[in-house]
């Protein structure tokens, strides 16, 4: 007969002693935490919150930029090198290129926030945001024009950089009203709106190189450089409304995504220009515009829109406006105390 000790000493006794004691302490334990959290979240009035996420814009006289420097480029080369190509002025033209001017789509904004709750479902905040993107990259384009008597002429334009940027700081003030959806989960509606300042910056800084090649012979025949460079800042107005989710993860700690459509624009945008070509400088400060201006050359007409904060002569001029509004997503830990 085995003794008692035998049994006690068992590792399926054990096991089943160990099962017995999750079974009566492990629900009670959960019990207690959930009920601890809830105490701790429905407790916490003032809340502090950090976050960060990526908003979706599209500042559409902002990239008149790129636009304008996109198109006047593919007419002086491509457009040009075409034309002599179809009338039998060249044999033929090729292209190289090294990275590509962009746009500014997005950004990625972060902050803190002050929240204090009147209500249980109810809140006012106050709270400091900041955004931010940059483009600057180094672009390389290289044309190769087979001529009709044998030469190659070779020309290669450099951008070094070529960059486009916003920025953008939001003071804000904000209500919320939520709601319990079970026993973790919170949802919420909010509101929020404050003065918006805001700043972009322009920079390009190129330079051209123009080599014949014959069958025997290379010729550096021309060579310049010159920089183009402007911003903008302003003080606009920012309106925001969208819905958030948070759950509770330690104590007086809680997770949260949100996401809402801000309206943000900033207009009387002012700043300075510079252009630098052949030891010739021009400078200018003053209101920027978007400029609508037509080229003319033998080979076709392009129709022109850029930004501008000096008037040209026999070009029209319209307001501009920095526009950063769109969609935001948002994620951040909420402390309560």
């Amino acid at each position: 007969m085995r003794s008692f000790k035998h049994y006690y000493d068992s590792p399926i006794l054990t096991v089943v002693a160990v099962m017995v004691s999750f079974w009566i302490v492990l629900p009670t334990a959960l019990q207690a935490k959930t009920e601890m959290i809830e105490e701790t979240v429905s407790q916490a009035r003032f809340r502090i919150e950090l976050f960060s996420g990526f908003a979706f814009l599209n500042p559409a006289d902002l990239n008149l930029f790129v636009n304008h420097d996109i198109r006047f480029q593919e007419f002086t080369y491509d457009t040009y090198f075409d034309y002599l190509r179809d009338n039998g002025l060249i044999h033929s033209w090729s292209k190289d290129t090294k990275g590509a001017r962009k746009k500014i789509k997005n950004a990625l904004p972060f902050g803190i926030r002050l929240r204090y709750y009147i209500l249980d479902f109810l809140a006012v905040s106050i709270g400091f945001e900041y955004s931010r993107r940059q483009h600057s990259d180094n672009l390389d384009f290289s044309y190769t024009r087979d001529e009709l008597n044998g030469e190659a002429y070779l020309e290669t334009l450099s951008f070094s950089p070529y960059g486009l940027s916003v920025r953008a700081y939001q003071p804000f003030v904000g209500i919320h009203i939520s709601k319990r959806l079970g026993r973790f989960l919170k949802a919420e509606g909010f509101a929020s709106g404050g003065p918006l300042f805001a700043k972009f910056t322009y920079e390009s800084a190129w330079n051209y190189l123009w080599i014949i090649r014959g069958s025997n012979y290379t010729w550096r025949t021309y060579e310049s450089n010159g920089l183009f460079e402007g911003d903008g800042t302003g003080t606009g107005i920012s309106l925001e409304a969208g819905g958030r989710l948070s759950i509770p993860v330690f104590h007086k700690l809680e997770v949260f995504l949100e996401s809402g459509y801000a309206y943000q624009v900033v207009k009387n945008v002012s700043g300075s220009w510079r252009e630098e070509q052949i030891e010739n400088t021009e400078n200018w400060n003053g209101e920027w515009g978007t400029i609508t201006d037509t080229f003319t050359a033998p080979w076709g007409t392009l129709d022109l829109q850029f930004p501008a904060n000096h008037r040209i002569d026999g070009a029209e001029i319209e307001d501009f406006s920095l526009n950063l509004s769109g969609f935001r997503i948002r994620m951040g830990f909420s402390l309560g105390f």
